[in-house]
């Protein structure tokens, strides 16, 4: 095969899947967060993010682009307006995925906060860690970015929520019916980790569409998320909720910065 010289790409060298560490996957589904939009380039802006950045992470002295095998895969063909569709092809993708290389690292990126239901259903971790600034325990029978967390306790997931700051009150029935824990204490692996931008304090991420005063700063995150790695094996994870079609965009930029934090904890 001719090597080509002269096409760019997110992650140099890339690996093939076989052999990959991390699998990179782009969820650019937004149609139940249509009234915000731009969700949908989440993937696109956060690739170029990661691409255009220093990955050396100094306090770690670790660089996990350059240490680890990553595989991008590319982004699920999703369905606007049809989640149904849309949750079948990201469940069918992760098997696959997972098919090919059991001990993949699944990294996906969105889209709406919607996208990490199917994920779980198809990893089946143990716990899921939700760092969001939302509970996203609105309990409708519509599938949507605020009811994904109600779907996934009422199917039995474990759910640690951090950062949270905003609710209704009827959100909070359903955290005592779910059990719904606020801390890392007695968690058990497998863990899988989703992380809503707008944990944030919107003065670090601006490009996001459910804007809550009095988030976390990026330093607090990382310490989470390096605490979350430390409590047991994290299976997959996903960032979720930039709401932006620019690149060089601030949010995208702090997303790269997250995942390249957990990535870190892998080598």
């Amino acid at each position: 095969m001719t090597e080509l010289l002269f096409t760019s790409k997110t992650f140099v060298p890339e690996f093939p899947l076989e052999e990959a560490d991390v699998c990179f996957l782009g969820i650019p589904f937004d149609s139940t967060a249509s009234a915000v939009g731009n969700q949908r380039f989440g993937p696109a802006t956060i690739r170029y993010a990661l691409k255009n950045m220093i990955s050396y992470i100094p306090e770690k002295g670790k660089n996990p682009l350059k240490d680890l095998k990553i595989c991008d895969v590319g982004d699920v063909d999703v369905v606007y307006g049809d989640f149904k569709e849309t949750s079948f092809r990201i469940k069918d993708t992760t098997n696959s995925i997972l098919k090919i290389n059991p001990n993949v690292f699944l990294l996906a990126v969105g889209g709406e906060h919607l996208i990490t239901l199917p994920l779980v259903e198809a990893l089946k971790p143990s716990t899921i860690v939700q760092l969001d600034a939302h509970m996203d325990l609105v309990p409708e029978e519509r599938f949507a970015h605020n009811t994904w967390a109600y779907f996934a306790a009422k199917l039995g997931f474990r759910v640690v929520q951090i950062g949270v700051r905003s609710w209704e009150e009827y959100e909070e029935e359903n955290k005592k019916k779910f059990e719904i824990l606020d801390d890392l204490n007695n968690v058990k692996g497998p863990i899988y980790l989703t992380v809503d931008i707008d944990v944030f304090d919107p003065a670090y991420a601006p490009d996001t569409g459910f804007k809550e005063p009095n988030g976390l700063s990026p330093q607090e995150v990382f310490e989470i998320i390096d605490q979350v790695f430390k409590t047991g094996k994290v299976i997959g994870m996903d960032v979720v909720e930039i709401s932006s079609k620019k690149f060089n965009n601030p949010t995208s930029e702090l997303a790269a910065r997250v995942i390249l934090r957990a990535l870190s904890n892998l080598l």
